[in-house]
């Protein structure tokens, strides 16, 4: 793997964590078939987890970005911002998985219901969508992490919602996926957790 900057902001441990995201992502992609065509939402301006991804077509789209595309990785990168665009751009039914690691914190509930609504329009039948968020639980354990230089105090700071398995499969519901087709747990010594939901 290498030394590059993954997050925003300084860490002792960003690398590590944002590789263990991306570790969990990959158990349950390869849990439900690796298909062709991934877009993975907040990709960040180091796009780990697609660079790291077997896929057909890979995309990312982020705020922190410029419109790009990776030569040799079939990787298109799209800037997007949830707070000012209206609807995602890509046609309905086009994705086989649609990724959000540590990107459910960063928005309001508003935001996140919209978003999840979205994932389920462009998300053909039978796609999946792996989230992966801090527990409600950990949110003060991360900001003293924060002060003690282990994970980024600029990311900790953006963080504006916390939310429980149980809120966030509400949410998904609220979205039209299906309770039966929700699978979901913890990760990083239950500082996180994973949901994983078919359409």
């Amino acid at each position: 793997m290498p030394l590059v900057k993954i997050t925003r902001g300084y860490g002792l441990l960003e690398n590590f964590l944002s590789i263990q995201r991306m570790k969990r992502a990959h158990k349950l992609i390869k849990k439900n078939n690796k298909k062709d065509v991934i877009l993975d939402i907040g990709c960040g301006s180091y796009p780990l987890f697609l660079i790291n991804s077997n896929f057909n077509q890979k995309y990312g789209i982020d705020q922190a970005i410029n419109n790009t595309e990776i030569k040799g990785l079939n990787l298109i990168i799209r800037r997007f911002n949830i707070s000012i665009d209206s609807k995602l751009p890509f046609k309905k039914n086009y994705f086989d998985v649609i990724t959000m690691l540590a990107v459910i914190e960063h928005l309001d509930n508003e935001q996140i219901s919209w978003i999840l609504k979205e994932c389920y329009s462009v998300l053909k039948k039978n796609g999946v969508l792996i989230i992966t968020t801090p527990a409600k639980w950990s949110s003060f354990l991360l900001k003293i992490m924060a002060k003690l230089h282990l994970i980024s105090d600029e990311e900790i700071k953006e963080h504006k919602s916390t939310l429980n398995l149980k809120e966030l499969k509400n949410m998904l519901l609220m979205a039209n996926f299906n309770q039966r087709k929700i699978q979901k747990g913890y990760f990083e010594f239950l500082m996180n957790l994973w949901l994983c939901v078919k359409k």
